[in-house]
């Protein structure tokens, strides 16, 4: 059986791949790889397969099982006072909200703009900011998609926008570009990371990765000091259409253009970031200027000693607790703090999840969703990093998107808070958007502290 015969079949059967996980015991995501010829099933898991459906009296049980629940009803979800003293304001909260407000005058602030940076697929502007922060001119700017360009430019008003589509910008336009940007000395940007995620479908000819190859051109174009590309960390084991790994694909061409680079898999809690956000950076050093690429030491980890010269990680609550405590449905006098309002069969899974722990996890089957996994309808933890900030957030159902103490989803503030946004960051346009923009962003305050080690590296030449 190949994966097409088993998606034709088990259609034909009505069974969506939830119900045939039920039915043979196989996880959803491996039944989704085997249909989508992603990866095979083992000859033990076929033949597990092969029986589940060869049962027509549990197929058809499943099959015509409708949902647990057809209707939706909303009821007020009570503020319960030991949850709101719970989510009372931690000891770090000041000092992390005084950092973005500083990340916030600094960006505003003119002086001292002695270097320059260019910004691709700059997405609602977060690597920008904070390389703003550290005294980088962010002269120009390009993103292709038009809402997350208007947040850009609600924040960056005199970047000049070189365009949309990078794969447009032909030699001519890119000659033109670099003799009206003069010099620069960083270019900055990572292509869409769905060509190289397993959250996407992981296609190596996915005509998304190829991006990198632009990016090149403006490297070859305007010839900067310093060039950072920043991905998911999952492109380390991403293999190209020709087999080789992508990660050495990238720093094989970058030494073919004249730049010698490292990658670098970083997690933005070790830089004060109050959440575990894996990613890689290839910084690239032009060969002529004889400097090695290298990271900013960690500021910050679980454990530091007595005498250490680092921070014990932020946390949600370093990010959050000094925001309304609200609960489904309710909103503040922040537009952005505002919570989506959840049926209450989901509250009902949800009321009795401890911090860290999932419904799925509930000893109660009739509290369990019918679909999904035990990182879904999942609670954060109140006193650890957040979990990654995904575009999804405002998703119940997503990944770890659950409010620690709350019983609710995450709000646009609580995800830009814990990306390191200060609230002073304008997000303008559509919800959807904005989520897109901060959930796909580079946090600025990992970006402000890789920028203040480029600077004091550039100005020691």
């Amino acid at each position: 059986m190949v994966g097409t015969q088993l998606r034709e079949r088990r259609q034909q059967l009505g069974l969506s791949q939830a119900k045939l996980s039920e039915l043979s015991g196989i996880s959803q995501h491996l039944l989704s790889a085997f249909e989508l010829d992603k990866a095979p099933l083992s000859p033990a898991l076929l033949d597990a397969l092969a029986s589940a459906l060869s049962d027509t009296t549990q197929v058809l049980t499943l099959a015509n099982r409708t949902k647990r629940y057809q209707d939706h009803k909303y009821v007020e979800v009570p503020k319960l006072p030991d949850r709101v003293g719970r989510a009372s304001r931690t000891p770090g909260s000041q000092e992390y909200i005084q950092v973005l407000e500083e990340i916030a005058r600094l960006h505003i602030q003119e002086q001292n703009r002695d270097l320059s940076a260019l910004s691709l697929f700059s997405g609602c502007g977060g690597f920008s900011l904070g390389f703003s922060a550290a005294g980088f001119w962010v002269k120009s700017f390009l993103e292709v998609d038009e809402g997350l360009r208007d947040i850009y430019k609600a924040n960056f008003p005199h970047s000049l926008a070189l365009g949309g589509d990078i794969t447009s910008v032909d030699r001519e336009a890119l000659l033109r570009f670099a003799n009206r940007l003069g010099r620069v000395d960083v270019v900055i940007g990572g292509p869409p990371c769905q060509g190289f995620s397993l959250a996407g479908k992981r296609k190596v000819d996915d005509p998304r990765n190829a991006l990198f190859t632009h990016y090149l051109r403006f490297v070859d174009a305007l010839r900067p000091k310093v060039a950072v590309l920043e991905n998911v960390r999952l492109l380390t084991s991403m293999r190209s259409a020709s087999g080789t790994l992508v990660k050495d694909d990238v720093c094989s061409s970058f030494w073919e253009h004249g730049y010698s680079v490292k990658g670098f898999e970083i997690n933005s809690k070790d830089y004060g970031v109050p959440q575990h956000r894996e990613r890689v950076l290839f910084v690239a050093m032009r060969t002529d200027l004889s400097l090695l690429p290298e990271l900013p030491d960690c500021t910050h980890n679980e454990c530091p000693g007595l005498f250490s010269t680092v921070y014990p990680y932020r946390t949600f609550g370093d990010a959050c607790s000094d925001l309304p405590f609200i609960e489904s449905g309710e909103s503040s006098n922040d537009p952005l703090h505002m919570a989506v309002r959840h049926p209450s069969h989901v509250i009902e899974w949800l009321w009795d999840v401890p911090e860290g722990c999932s419904a799925h996890d509930n000893s109660d089957p009739s509290k369990r969703p019918p679909s999904g996994y035990n990182t879904t309808y999942k609670r954060q933890v109140w006193d650890e990093p957040a979990a990654t900030v995904q575009t999804t957030f405002g998703m119940i159902s997503g990944c770890r998107n659950v409010h620690p103490i709350a019983t609710r989803s995450l709000t646009i503030r609580e995800a830009a808070r814990i990306q390191s946004f200060p609230d002073s960051y304008r997000f303008v346009g559509n919800v959807g958007t904005i989520r897109t923009g901060i959930g796909n962003a580079v946090p600025p305050l990992l970006a402000y502290r890789l920028a203040q080690h480029l600077r004091q590296r550039l100005q020691s030449l």
